[in-house]
């Protein structure tokens, strides 16, 4: 099988090859925006704060469509992302972790990714979280497109934009033209329903809405090593993988303005008897239960040759986890270990750009940031040592510049500088970038750039460490990129990078002077990091299409020089997607391959290939049968487990089925 599917990567591969050059046109320069949408030159916002063709953007840029969402069964952010180039995701059976670029420690909340909803900073204000499961909140119907920006980004976005920005951009009113609803069913017990219902009037409202509920068993029976132990000492928990998530979304546009507001709840059980509670207890369970809540009004208009923007919003984010432990006088009786945090943001952002004379286009801004609330605690329902309330808010301000400058027709320049202020340091973040370009469909770009994550609340306080002496971990990172389309079918990128990130924070023994040892974070590490990334896809009349990455990395701690954990060597990604008899219907299939992976216990987990397919089936002109597969060969594998385990490695799924009907019960002319 493998044989079968290296055969087709190479296909795809030499596609993007001289032959294909031969259809490239002379000069596409002068043509218009919807003469270069044709070409499939994608526009991008994310990586320059506007919208420009991803050849120009000081980035090395992936969009994932709506179309590819469908096409492909994705029904959460980290499906998208788990199928991007350089991209990975695992999962601990309570969270899902991106890692980019060799680096997913784990267990690290994946707090040096920053993730944006149509441009606003979604980390909570807590932990920094970016969550891509079913904890983010917004259900992947509704994504119009994903903006993957790869490399340092604070000297546009400041603190998490270490090694990339991920933003969601959501359905208007006008894509969704319609009323529709969908329910599902299948493995592990899964059901779901949504719907949604978007219009854009004839007076310039656009409105969208959508909402879901999905619920989930889990795994029957999860199989749980201890570290280093054979066989006959292996536990088993039962019946306590299930999980819970509700979700709605809504936007209205008005001429110059948007609002928009999201809610999203999840309660998600936890099999794994994390941070050393009962295995396989049920009264009380381990569970955690996320929840937020986001509304943001955005304001744009061109001012007398100007692009004004502005934004405010509040952010409100809640965390709760229960944790059972025996009880000390009665080994029998479970007792509940509660913890929490409670998350409350402010913030507003303003920009202003405009083009100069010289071919310029100058970008200025700023925002300033109310952390209201940033409030943790944990305690058991009786008096206790452990018992803690620590209550905490903060602020923190930034300003920022941006030039770019047309030097040539064919060279790019961009250069960008970010102060940000916090009340403890403060830090200045800039990137550089040269564009070549020989015409409009090809660049090479040499990228350069600096960021920075500032140590979050949890960090800073953590089980009541009220002495907030972290320092910001940083980064710096040197890219070259080829990109380039080839007439209206094929794409091809080629990007190299190296980068050395220090100052990295670790949780660690600070105070190992009394009996118990003092646990803590402190700035401890550093990482060095080179790769190779290289992608192309192909489409092909009657909606054929496909992609094919591959990834090679080498991430290593520069003080032992040994490869991080959870850092595969090698990744692969092919997915493909072909029509089928009937009018708009299609097969899609989905490949992904992870080399082996470090564990923290010294260990390895091995290889792991892993196969989808998905299909969509028009029933009349108002049904829609759809059929997905998971893990389609049904391979056995785990992903590494974080300190907080006492296994070294957790089950990841077997082959799952889930089947779903849509019904567009009405759709505007």
């Amino acid at each position: 099988m493998r044989s079968r599917i290296s055969a087709v990567v190479l296909v795809l591969w030499c596609a993007s090859s001289t032959p294909a050059m031969a259809q490239t046109p002379a000069d596409l320069g002068a043509l218009g925006f919807e003469e270069l949408m044709q070409v499939r030159v994608a526009q991008v916002f994310g990586a320059g704060d506007r919208l420009q063709p991803v050849t120009e953007v000081p980035s090395s840029v992936t969009i994932v469509t709506a179309d590819e969402i469908e096409r492909y069964g994705y029904r959460s952010l980290a499906d998208v992302l788990g199928g991007v180039r350089g991209f990975y995701v695992t999962n601990d059976r309570n969270y899902s972790y991106v890692g980019a670029r060799g680096f997913n420690r784990p267990g690290d909340y994946s707090t040096r990714v920053l993730l944006l909803v149509n441009g606003h900073r979604v980390n909570d204000n807590v932990y920094d979280q970016a969550n891509i499961g079913a904890e983010f909140g917004i259900d992947a119907s509704m994504f119009d497109r994903v903006e993957i920006i790869r490399g340092p980004a604070s000297s546009l976005y400041g603190t998490n934009a270490l090694f990339a920005v991920v933003n969601v951009v959501m359905r208007t009113g006008a894509s969704l033209n319609g009323v529709s609803l969908e329910v599902d069913g299948g493995s592990l017990g899964a059901r779901g329903a949504r719907g949604t219902v978007g219009r854009r009037l004839a007076n310039g409202i656009d409105f969208s809405v959508s909402g879901s509920v999905e619920r989930s068993d889990g795994v029957r029976r999860l199989s749980l090593p201890a570290f280093g132990s054979s066989g006959d000492t292996v536990r088993v928990a039962e019946d306590l993988d299930g999980e819970e998530a509700a979700q709605v979304y809504g936007q209205v546009r008005l001429h110059d303005f948007t609002f928009s507001g999201t809610f999203g709840h999840r309660l998600k059980y936890v099999p794994t008897a994390s941070f050393f509670t009962v295995v396989n207890a049920h009264d009380p369970a381990e569970q955690t239960t996320d929840g937020r809540t986001i509304v943001t009004a955005q304001y744009a208009r061109t001012v007398r040759g100007a692009h004004v923007t502005a934004e405010a919003s509040i952010d409100s984010f809640h965390y709760e986890g229960v944790y059972p432990y025996a009880a000390e006088d009665d080994a029998s009786e479970l007792i509940a270990y509660r913890d929490g945090s409670e998350g409350l943001r402010r913030t507003a952002a303003g920009r202003l750009r405009r083009a100069l004379p010289g071919a310029q286009t100058l970008t200025v801004g700023g925002e300033f940031v109310d952390n209201v609330n940033q409030n943790q605690w944990a305690s058991y329902d009786f008096e206790s040592d452990d018992n803690f309330v620590i209550d905490q808010s903060s602020r923190q301000g930034a300003a920022y510049v941006q030039d770019d400058v047309r030097v040539r027709p064919w060279l790019l320049l961009n250069g960008g500088l970010r102060y940000d202020r916090y009340a403890h340091f403060s830090r200045t973040t800039p990137r550089a970038a040269a564009i070549v370009m020989p015409s409009a469909n090809h660049s090479i770009k040499y990228l350069y750039g600096k960021a920075f994550r500032a140590p979050n609340a949890y960090e800073l306080y953590y089980y009541e460490n009220t002495i907030p002496n972290l320092a910001p971990e940083s980064v710096q990172t040197h890219e070259l990129a080829w990109e380039a389309y080839f007439g209206e079918r094929v794409r091809t990128t080629v990007s190299t990078y190296r980068y050395k990130a220090s100052q990295l924070v670790d949780l660690m023994v600070v105070d190992g002077t009394t009996l118990v040892d003092r646990l803590g974070f402190t700035n401890s590490g550093t990482t060095r990091a080179t790769g190779l990334e290289l992608e192309s896809e192909l489409r092909l009349k009657r909606g054929i299409q496909g992609v094919a990455s591959y990834t090679l990395q080498e991430a290593v701690d520069d003080t032992t020089n040994q490869r991080l954990t959870n850092s595969p060597r090698h990744m692969a990604n092919l997915r493909f997607s072909v029509p089928g008899p009937i009018a708009r219907s299609f097969a899609s299939f989905e490949w992904r391959y992870l080399s082996a992976r470090g564990t923290v216990a010294g260990q390895t987990v091995s290889p792991v290939s892993i196969g989808a397919v998905n299909f969509s089936l028009p029933i009349g002109r108002q049904l829609t049968l759809g059929v997905n597969v998971r893990n389609l060969f049904n391979a056995r594998y785990a992903d590494p487990a974080s300190d907080e385990h006492t296994t070294d490695a957790i089950q990841q799924n077997g082959r799952t089925l889930r089947v779903g009907l849509g019904w567009t019960f009405w759709r505007a002319k």
